[in-house]
């Protein structure tokens, strides 16, 4: 049953690696995607937490956001972000996070269909960041995970995984142009706890380990219409080590719409745009979109978030 188990979770968690919370990795904004989620050095903007928890010492004012994923294979993605400033140079924020897979069969040891499977992940996110002496700034991010996998329509087997984990955050401004990320996460209790009941038998469980990831990038910004973002990420799962490096790059055409591109190693390549509505001098709506074209050809995928800042 453990193995039957543990290739279910496998199939289910096909977002990025098939790794404990992948879910969480693919993408929280629409922006973030399309520049490769290379924006551990980036400066603030609404769901830059999810990168950074330590650039809120630059946030402003009372942000709101909304992301919707509406992806291939019958999968989706929706977030929900608010942040505020304090007193002190600086932040705070709350992100409730979804992501989801719908139906699709299931495959035991021997590759033959056991039943439909469909799958959601829940992540809640409180963090806080602050600027400590210099430019330099820390945060971190207190992040609650619930998993929740159903194996068949009338969910008589029962499979429920929660956990808390902690990521930290620094960032550095060495000038103007320049600034450095750093960013550990699942380094405090990275363990999902499952909860396993089959209806038909006693109840048992189970752990998965969550991976621990480094992030460490940088910001270049030559002038106002420009930005080149890299990051380089180090994985580390169950003794399995992965190095992916991450670049992104934005041309500001004017003061409403921005072109973004991104590459995630060396094949995925992304796009999307941001534009800026005002609704009136008070409360601009920015509107971003990025269009996934697959990596495994799986299918068009499209991304939508829309933010905006009250002062």
């Amino acid at each position: 049953m453990k193995k039957l188990f543990i290739i279910l979770i496998l199939i289910s968690s096909s977002y990025v690696l098939g790794y404990t919370g992948s879910s969480y990795q693919y993408g929280y904004s629409a922006k973030s995607f399309a520049l490769s989620d290379a924006l551990v050095a980036d400066n603030y903007q609404t769901f830059q937490t999810f990168s950074n928890p330590s650039s809120l010492y630059q946030c402003s004012g009372t942000n709101y956001g909304i992301s919707y994923f509406g992806m291939s294979l019958d999968r989706s993605i929706q977030n929900f972000y608010f942040s505020k400033s304090l007193s002190g140079n600086a932040g705070i924020s709350l992100a409730i996070l979804r992501a989801s897979s719908g139906n699709f069969m299931g495959k035991d040891l021997f590759n033959n269909p056991t039943h439909e499977i469909s799958m959601s992940d829940y992540y809640g996110l409180l963090s806080f960041g602050v600027k400590i002496f210099g430019n330099n700034a820390i945060g971190l991010s207190m992040k609650l995970h619930y998993s929740n996998l159903n194996i068949n329509e009338e969910h008589t087997d029962s499979y429920t995984g929660n956990s808390v984990a902690l990521d930290l955050g620094w960032s550095k401004s060495i000038s103007d142009q320049f600034k450095l990320g750093l960013k550990a996460q699942n380094i405090i209790s990275p363990g999902l706890n499952w909860s396993i009941d089959i209806g038909s038998g006693l109840p048992s469980s189970y752990t998965e380990e969550y991976p621990l990831i480094i992030s460490l990038g940088s910001l270049y910004e030559p002038n106002q219409n420009h930005k080149i973002l890299f990051q380089y990420d180090y994985i580390n799962y169950d003794s399995y080590k992965k190095y992916i490096s991450k670049l992104g790059y934005q041309y500001l055409m004017n003061d409403k719409l921005s072109l973004r591109l991104g590459l995630k190693g060396t094949k995925d390549i992304r796009f999307g745009f941001g534009y800026s509505f005002d609704i009136n001098d008070t409360l601009p709506l920015l509107l971003d979109y990025s269009l996934h074209l697959g990596s495994e050809n799986e299918g068009l995928s499209h991304l939508f978030t829309w933010s905006f800042n009250i002062e």
